[in-house]
């Protein structure tokens, strides 16, 4: 399999990506989202670290909630006016840095878990290429033998 992979990702490098993506999501899906609240909002914080250089002063507001977002001292009314100033500053149709912490200070909802917030914050990681998927799946995995 190893090497029909390779010669697959040669061929089609989207095919690589998918996998990785893949990975990404099934260490999510398989370990992420049996932990608790706290412990999924610590992996969102972990992964919006990796973005703080390219925070203004309202971003690294945002960051310092979110990590207060990990010992769950936070309002809820917080997190919202924060989440509202910066989804006013995003750019449109654009992944920002605003991005990991609109979904990092997202409330933890039936419809949007904190495993699946976290996730998503991973995404927008990615997406700003500050990040690959293989690295962020070996943070969470780093982050989680740590729990």
């Amino acid at each position: 399999m190893g090497a029909v992979a390779t010669i697959i990702d040669k061929v089609n490098p989207h095919s690589m990506e998918q996998r990785e993506s893949n990975q990404y999501w099934e260490v999510f899906e398989t370990k992420v989202r049996s932990l608790t609240e706290r412990q999924q909002r610590i992996i969102a914080y972990k992964f919006c670290l990796l973005a703080e250089k390219d925070l203004d002063d309202l971003g690294k507001g945002a960051l310092r909630l979110v990590e207060q977002l990990t010992s769950g001292h936070v309002s809820l009314q917080d997190c919202e006016s924060y989440r509202e100033q910066l989804q006013n500053r995003l750019p449109d149709e654009e992944t920002s840095a605003y991005s990991p912490l609109i979904w990092a200070l997202t409330p933890h909802t039936a419809a949007y878990p904190a495993w699946y917030s976290a996730a998503i914050v991973g995404l927008n990681i990615v997406d700003l290429g500050i990040s690959t998927f293989p690295e962020l799946t070996d943070l969470t995995k780093g982050i989680l033998d740590n729990f």
